[in-house]
């Protein structure tokens, strides 16, 4: 419909969450300051084409706990492990 897409909340500012919210088309994520810099990390760290792959994949999965474990394997590959055991 060509509308703007926003996610606010705690999803928004979850690593694994954000990585696909934005491989959905998400225009824009609202978050909590304490995730703002590993989000912003994040984003200029994986290309966009490598994002829609993994949703397509995640699409076909059965249990969040499956698309969850997916989207964290996929951000180790990444290099990015770290950004799921921040604040942990």
């Amino acid at each position: 419909a060509g509308r703007p897409i926003s996610v606010c909340g705690e999803m928004a500012g979850d690593p694994a969450a954000a990585l696909l919210l934005l491989a959905m088309g998400v225009d824009s994520l609202s978050m909590n300051l304490g995730s703002l810099l590993k989000i912003k990390w994040m984003i200029r760290s994986v290309r966009y084409e490598e994002t829609q792959a993994l949703l397509a994949e995640v699409l076909e999965l059965d249990t969040a706990t499956a698309i969850r474990e997916r989207a964290n394997i996929f951000l180790d590959q990444q290099g990015l492990s770290g950004l799921l055991r921040v604040g942990k």
